[in-house]
């Protein structure tokens, strides 16, 4: 059987990022199911056989399905003789966080745990062009920056673990053709055609407008997200530089920061936070911009509560409140990180 285009642009991929000569240690592939994940375990078993490969699947639940998929990935998996771990994962609530996003948490906090403990170096991801372009799309309605507007990277870190995204290249409906011609099963997810979830409108009433616009509106959008994923990575080197020259021992400098033009004090308090673990929205970083501004005029209460954590300040220092504060990156240490793409 032939895995083009998968096989393709696994290839590519394997040779220029992977070690050679680690074939000892095992490639966790994330395994829906799905024509996406699927075609690039049937690359993965082309390119490497079954002993370098371990497949795992999220079992989070959701739908009444999830047993049927499990099942179905099991039985792949021990067709092609390729080991499959079923990962059930519970979904937390959390106020004012989405399904999807709660969802996406859970299930990568799963597959990157279970890949470390198999000393995996490498977790593969099927994500393809059209996941690209939706994630894209995705960030452009909220509002986001080039740090968004930079899509999935092709590769990333996690919790000491590289994550890979082979087939970026791939348009989705190629893949499913390929396994269609050569007779391979896989799941189809009902919550993908669900109008509930904004990225299924995306896929199925935006994405065939601008096919009909624009033709090639894969690579344009690819292109698009590669810009900004140059411009986030530019920004972000000036974040650290600036953000290295604010710290000290008790937080950050508030006179360093006020010194500061407006664009690069609000990356450096967004790359502070999110360095600390804690999330923020647009205008709780321009909230914070302006009362770190009026701290210069005398104001001496500044507080801004982001989630769980207290930003306040403390004499001359901009600090984070006691036990919210950890030094260095929190998982995610790729420049070019997408918002929750993972």
């Amino acid at each position: 059987m032939k895995a083009d285009p998968a096989l393709s642009a696994l290839r590519l991929f394997a040779g220029a990022r992977l070690d050679p000569q680690a074939n000892a240690v095992p490639l966790a592939i994330a395994f829906s199911g799905g024509a996406d994940s699927t075609a690039l375990l049937l690359a993965a078993l082309h390119l490497w056989g079954p002993q370098r490969l371990h497949a795992l699947h999220v079992h989070h639940g959701l739908q009444t399905d999830a047993d049927r998929f499990a099942e179905h990935a099991r039985g792949l998996c021990a067709s092609w003789g390729v080991p499959c771990s079923v990962l059930r994962v519970q979904i937390p609530a959390r106020p004012g966080e989405s399904l999807e996003d709660a969802a996406r948490g859970a299930r990568y906090t799963a597959l990157t745990n279970a890949a470390g403990k198999l000393g995996s170096r490498w977790l593969l991801l099927g994500h393809q062009a059209d996941d690209q372009a939706e994630s894209l799309l995705l960030a452009l309605l909220r509002g986001a920056g080039p740090k968004g507007l930079a899509g999935m990277p092709a590769v990333a870190s996690r919790a000491g673990l590289w994550l890979g995204r082979p087939l970026l290249s791939c348009a989705a409906d190629s893949l499913r053709h390929m396994l269609d011609v050569q007779g391979v099963p896989y799941v189809r997810d009902a919550m993908n055609l669900d109008p509930a979830f904004r990225r299924s409108r995306i896929r199925h009433e935006l994405l065939p407008v601008l096919a009909r616009l624009e033709p090639s509106w894969r690579a344009t959008l690819t292109r698009a997200a590669s810009l900004c994923a140059q411009a986030s990575a530019g920004i972000e080197e000036l974040a650290q530089q600036d953000l290295a020259r604010c710290e000290g021992p008790e937080g950050l400098r508030l006179a360093a920061l006020r010194a500061l033009p407006e664009a690069r004090l609000s990356e450096v308090l967004r790359l502070w936070l999110r360095q600390s673990g804690l999330r923020s929205n647009h205008g709780q970083i321009v909230n914070l911009c302006r009362q770190v501004r009026a701290t210069a005029r005398g104001a001496v209460a500044l507080q801004v509560r982001l989630g769980q954590g207290l930003v306040e300040r403390r004499g001359p220092w901009l600090a984070l409140s006691a036990g919210t504060y950890v030094s260095g990156h929190c998982g995610l240490h790729d420049a070019h990180e997408g918002s929750g793409c993972l």
